[in-house]
C-alpha cells in the first residue's frame, strides 16, 4: 500500500503516523491508482457525527450521514484494505509500515473501545433508529477491516444505549456550554494581548519620530558649523593674504625711500634729475596705497 483514502477528517496524530509510514493521502477517490494500493479508512457514526460538527457551519442531517456510509459501503467494495480510524491510530509507524508490506501487527487484546460522549450517544442513537442502514453498514465495514487482534464492533447500539442516558447527556450539555464560556475568555485575553501590542507598537513609533527628529536638529546644526567653519577658513587666508601685502609694501617704501636719499648724495648738482626721480617714486608708490585702503576696506566688512 502506498495511499490512504478518508472520506472525514483524521487526527493530526494519525496523520503523522502515516506520512512516517510512506503512506500519501488521495483527495479523490476517483483515481486511476491500483486500489491495491489504497488503505480505506472509516469511523464510527458517532465520530462522524463530532467530526462534521467541527468541520461544517450548518447541522448535518440524518439523509447526509446515510449517504456517508452508503459511499464507504461502495468504496469498500473497490478498496480491500480497510480500517478504522481509532484502531489504525493504535499502531506506531513501524507497524503502519509493516501492515503496508503485507503483514497483520497485532493490538493488545485488553484495549477498549473508544469512549462514547453522552450527547453523541444520544444524537447518534436516534439517527441509527430512523436510519438503520447506518449501523449496517458501519458493521459491515468491522468485519471486512483489519482488527489487529481487536474484536469486532458488534455491540455498538448496545453501548450507545448505556452511554445515553438522559441525566449524562444533560452533563454533557452543562460542560459543552462551559468549554463555550471557556472560548469566550480565551478570545477575551486574546484581544487584550492584541490591544497590548497595538500600545506597544504606537509607542515604539512615537519614539521612532522623536528620534528622527534629533537626527535632523543634529544633521542641521552640523550643517550650521561646517558653514561656519568655512566661513572662518576664508577669513583667514583673507588675513594671511593682508599681512603678505602689507609687509611687500613697508618693503618697497623702505628701498624707495633710501634710493632718494642716495641719489640726493651722489648728485646734489642735479635738482632737475632728482625732482625726476621723487616723481617716479611717488607715481610707483601710489597705486600699492590704494591696494593697501581696498585690503583694509575688504577686512572691516569681514568683521
Amino acid at each position: 500500500m502506498q495511499y490512504w483514502y478518508s472520506t472525514t477528517d483524521i487526527l493530526s496524530s494519525l496523520k503523522d503516523k502515516l506520512a512516517k509510514a510512506g503512506l500519501k493521502s488521495l483527495s479523490s477517490a476517483n483515481t486511476d491508482i491500483e486500489p491495491r494500493n489504497v488503505l480505506l479508512i472509516y469511523s464510527a457514526p458517532n465520530q462522524v457525527l463530532e467530526q462534521k460538527r467541527l468541520e461544517e457551519s450548518t447541522a448535518i442531517t440524518c439523509d447526509e450521514i446515510r449517504a456517508h456510509y452508503e459511499e464507504l459501503s461502495l468504496l469498500s467494495v473497490k478498496y480491500k484494505n480497510i480500517s478504522s480510524s481509532w484502531r489504525l491510530n493504535l499502531l506506531d509507524s513501524t507497524s503502519i509500515r509493516r501492515l503496508c508490506n503485507g503483514e497483520n501487527p497485532q493490538l493488545d487484546k485488553s484495549i477498549n473501545f473508544p469512549s462514547l460522549k453522552p450527547l453523541a450517544s444520544l444524537l447518534t442513537l436516534g439517527i441509527a433508529r430512523k436510519e438503520p442502514r447506518i449501523v449496517d453498514i458501519y458493521l459491515e465495514l468491522e468485519l471486512k477491516s483489519f482488527l489487529f487482534g481487536l474484536e469486532v464492533d458488534s455491540n455498538y447500539v448496545q453501548r450507545l444505549s448505556q452511554c445515553s442516558l438522559i441525566d449524562m447527556a444533560l452533563m454533557d450539555w452543562w460542560e459543552v456550554n462551559l468549554d463555550r464560556e471557556a472560548s469566550f475568555e480565551e478570545v477575551r485575553n486574546s484581544l487584550n494581548q492584541l490591544a497590548q501590542i497595538q500600545n506597544n507598537y504606537e509607542c515604539l513609533v512615537g519614539e521612532n519620530e522623536q528620534l528622527q527628529n534629533s537626527l535632523r536638529k543634529q544633521k542641521n546644526k552640523n550643517a550650521l558649523l561646517l558653514e561656519e567653519n568655512k566661513k572662518a577658513k576664508k577669513f583667514s587666508i583673507i588675513q594671511l593674504i593682508f599681512k603678505k601685502s602689507e609687509i611687500g609694501e613697508n618693503r618697497l617704501i623702505r628701498g624707495n625711500h633710501e634710493g632718494v636719499i642716495h641719489g640726493s648724495a651722489m648728485n646734489a648738482s642735479q635738482p632737475s634729475k632728482q625732482l625726476e626721480v621723487t616723481h617716479s617714486d611717488k607715481g610707483a608708490l601710489f597705486p600699492k596705497i590704494v591696494l593697501r585702503r581696498l585690503l583694509n576696506l575688504a577686512r572691516r566688512k569681514g568683521q
